[in-house]
């Protein structure tokens, strides 16, 4: 029996409706990247006009994507988490499949650290970006404290408040940390200053074990 028009047009609208998004999510995510690269090479300072310029079209396409510099500031900050989440989970896939056995807290916050610092110091101007004080700043500190929570034994106690008070303290000796960075991405901020593992290392030992001399 023929399908009437009347039955065939929703799943049509439907499947308009599908590939309409995904274009939507996959020009932002474009944008995103153009953002992400202007920010990088031109600081924290550019401008919607740069962004529209570098991506080859008009600002008022990207205010459809990004209301406004704050929104491309949130946006951005859980882009680079997402990031970050997925070479987690896959570093723990890795470890999982090498050692026989799953990650131990103590690893998994050394993991989440070292990608946090590493994130910073590859692309300072993105990190000044991202974590200027806002409502994006707020929603990506959140965040983060979502991923020290899933590093941590489910029976941690007071496990919400310990990782907000982490990611504070990591917050605040990364940006220390970054205060004399240089451009050259390859080296550490300072002669005299802390190697980013000897930072995460540092790190870690303060948040699970305390400050010693």
């Amino acid at each position: 029996m023929k399908a009437s028009a009347q039955e065939v047009r929703p799943a049509t609208i439907d499947g308009r409706s599908a590939r309409w998004a995904q274009h939507r999510a996959e020009r932002r995510g474009a944008l995103l990247d153009v953002a992400r690269h202007c920010i990088h090479e031109q600081g924290p300072d550019v401008t919607m006009e740069d962004i529209a310029a570098a991506s080859g079209t008009s600002k008022s396409i990207v205010y459809r994507y990004f209301t406004d510099k704050a929104q491309l500031q949130e946006s951005l900050g859980a882009h680079i988490l997402e990031g970050m989440h997925r070479r987690l989970v896959e570093d723990q896939r890795l470890l999982e499949a090498d050692a026989g056995r799953a990650p131990t807290p103590e690893e998994r916050l050394r993991a989440m650290i070292s990608a946090y610092v590493r994130t910073a110091r590859r692309s300072p101007n993105v990190y000044r970006f991202v974590t200027r004080p806002s409502q994006g700043l707020g929603r990506f500190l959140e965040d983060s404290a979502r991923l020290v929570v899933e590093a941590l034994p489910p029976d941690t106690p007071d496990v919400d408040l310990w990782s907000t008070g982490a990611i504070g303290f990591v917050r605040d000796a990364v940006d220390r940390w970054m205060s004399h960075a240089d451009s050259d991405v390859d080296t550490d901020p300072h002669p005299d200053a802390l190697s980013a593992d000897q930072l995460t290392d540092r790190l870690v030992q303060w948040l699970l074990k305390g400050w010693t001399p």
